[in-house]
């Protein structure tokens, strides 16, 4: 413990053993880590926690998730990624081999699009996806320029805090004074840490509600909405933009996709395909569980919100880029 800051030994001491967490633990329910024993020091499988946050959620007293992200970076021995210090990125970003197969789309300086290592590393033909669902609701949108990795990932754990803190605030000082939006929910919530405001694309989007309905639509569409673990707190801006397409929502449940947790993430997607089966096709918040979904043989399709909203628009253009693609 000795190896941990402050902070973290504080938010473990805070700990009242009300056991709240492992209920609510995906990871716990198929054998994987249990927050309130990494709470008293006592875990031996720390690095198999999801990063969920649901402890957090409904602990009152202290923030288990937190805790658990400093745990597991003790555990794996990591320290900041090389990619980082070479490009900024917690990978390496991807070529720009993608943009030679999408259509040329104008950027605009309304908005700034904060894409996230994820994007930029394995999905990056999001950007386009981003901005042009900013055009067809008549914003001008851009990608930020010299953007950067969150900080959120476990493998900066190990970096100051103040370090981390002065790389947020430089992120929202690169839009000089215009909106920053994020399309993953991670990055809004890490930043939000450190004071810096950057609103998840969801929320954005619900400022234009009747603008996505004016769009051609998806009426008739039957779709599983999949938020994502971190952009559960933005569900109802989520749940509300994709009503405004005229898509109907058909699963009861949401859930985490598992990540990449061996021994418990195939379970967990597996709980998530039963619960989406008789959708068209899935729509998340998350980058990471785009990539995830995306990848499970013979799955149901999966697109990011902002893609929706192309969708919507009768673009389906980033489709070719999929594994798994929607039936016209």
């Amino acid at each position: 413990m000795c190896a941990l800051p402050d902070f973290v030994v504080d938010l473990m001491t805070s700990c009242v053993g009300c056991r709240r967490c492992m209920k609510v633990c995906p990871s716990h329910k198929y054998g994987g880590c249990s927050p309130w024993l990494s709470m008293i020091a006592k875990d031996p499988n720390t690095e198999m926690c999801i990063g969920c946050g649901k402890c957090s959620e409904v602990c009152r007293h202290t923030n288990p998730k937190l805790v658990m992200l400093y745990l597991k970076a003790e555990k794996l021995g990591v320290s900041t990624p090389e990619a980082f210090v070479r490009h900024g990125f917690s990978i390496p970003p991807a070529s720009d081999d993608w943009k030679k197969e999408l259509p040329k789309y104008k950027e605009g300086r309304d908005v700034f699009v904060m894409p996230g290592c994820i994007v930029q590393g394995k999905i990056p033909y999001l950007k386009y996806a981003a901005i042009k669902a900013f055009e067809y609701l008549g914003v001008g949108a851009g990608e930020l320029l010299d953007n950067t990795c969150c900080t959120y990932p476990v493998t900066f754990r190990k970096m100051d805090e103040a370090q981390r803190t002065e790389i947020k605030v430089n992120l929202r000082g690169n839009a000089s004074g215009r909106d920053l939006v994020t399309l993953c929910s991670g990055c809004t919530n890490e930043l939000a840490t450190s004071g810096v405001y950057a609103p998840n694309i969801c929320t954005y989007f619900s400022k234009y509600l009747d603008r996505i309905r004016a769009l051609p639509g998806l009426k008739g569409r039957k779709i599983a909405l999949e938020p994502g673990c971190s952009s559960e707190r933005f569900y109802t801006d989520f749940r509300m933009v994709v009503e405004a397409t005229g898509a109907e929502i058909i699963n009861k449940t949401r859930g985490c996709c598992g990540k990449n947790i061996e021994g418990v993430s195939e379970k967990l997607m597996e709980e998530r395909q039963a619960e989406c089966q008789g959708a068209e096709f899935i729509v998340v918040g998350c980058p990471n569980c785009q990539v995830f979904y995306d990848r499970v043989e013979g799955g149901i399709p999966v697109i990011h919100l902002s893609e929706l909203i192309c969708l919507a628009a009768g673009d389906a253009e980033t489709q070719r880029f999929h594994k798994l693609r929607i039936e016209a």
